[in-house]
Order: structure tokens, then C-alpha cells, then sequence
């Protein structure tokens, strides 16, 4: 085998690599919204003071954020709409790359800290204020 020979195979096999990674992010976000709507948010603890990177998805009575990167389909953190307590929001101290002008909100008890873009600030709050699904519905 020449060195062309062998540079063209590792060459077509990262190719490979990068394409399945791709095909893997793509429906690894398919699975996530689950035909639900997912919004772009970053998450930091007490426990860790980085910003971490993820996506939200608000489903029924459910807040569930799960990392941008990784294997896992299943939300890393969730929270029930009523154990949720968003505070008045503020801007973040940094730039956090993909949310644009974020602002900082606290989740109350949760000692987590979430931030958002203004727009998807304004959709998470109308969803924690709305009554969950099927409650008080015949209030006129």
C-alpha cells in the first residue's frame, strides 16, 4: 500500500467520522423534541460555575434541559413547572457563544442558574405562567 493509498483511506474515514457525528447530533435532536418545540439556554450550579450549554424543551408541565453535546437522551435536569421559581431576569456577566445579548434568571431552589436570549426569556416565562394542561380550563 503507498502512502497516497493510505492517506486517501484516513482521509475517507474521517470523513466518514465527521458525517456520522453530524447524522448522530441531527437526530439525537429529532429525539429530544419529540415533536415539541426546543429552545437554546445555558445552565450553571452553584456546583459548577460554567456556563454549560443545552437545550430546553418544555413539555406539558415538564421544564427538562438537556447538554448540547453527549450521548444521552434523556434530560440531564428537570424541573415540574410548579417547582419552578424564575426570578426577575438579568444580563450575564459573559459572552455565552449561540445566546446573544442573554439574560440571567435564577431558578429558585434549584440553586441553578439559567440563561436565556430575551425572546426565549419571554416564551419560558408565558409557559411557567400559563396553567398546565387540563388545569382550571373552564375558567372564564
Amino acid at each position: 500500500m503507498t502512502a497516497l493509498t493510505t492517506a486517501e483511506l484516513i482521509l475517507a474515514a474521517l470523513l466518514a467520522l465527521i458525517v456520522l457525528t453530524l447524522a448522530f447530533i441531527w437526530l439525537r435532536r429529532k429525539v429530544i423534541a419529540r415533536g415539541h418545540d426546543l429552545i437554546l439556554g445555558a445552565i450553571r450550579t452553584t456546583a459548577d460555575p460554567r456556563w454549560r450549554l443545552g437545550l430546553i424543551r418544555l413539555r406539558g408541565d415538564q421544564f427538562e434541559w438537556f447538554s448540547v453535546v453527549g450521548p444521552r437522551m434523556r434530560s440531564e435536569r428537570s424541573w415540574a413547572r410548579h417547582d419552578l421559581d424564575l426570578g426577575a431576569p438579568s444580563p450575564v456577566d459573559v459572552d455565552i457563544p449561540g445566546i446573544p445579548g442573554a439574560v440571567m434568571v435564577d431558578t429558585g431552589r434549584h440553586q441553578t442558574e439559567l440563561a436565556l436570549s430575551p425572546p426565549s426569556y419571554t416564551a419560558v416565562r408565558a409557559w411557567h405562567e400559563s396553567s398546565p394542561p387540563g388545569f382550571n380550563v373552564n375558567v372564564a
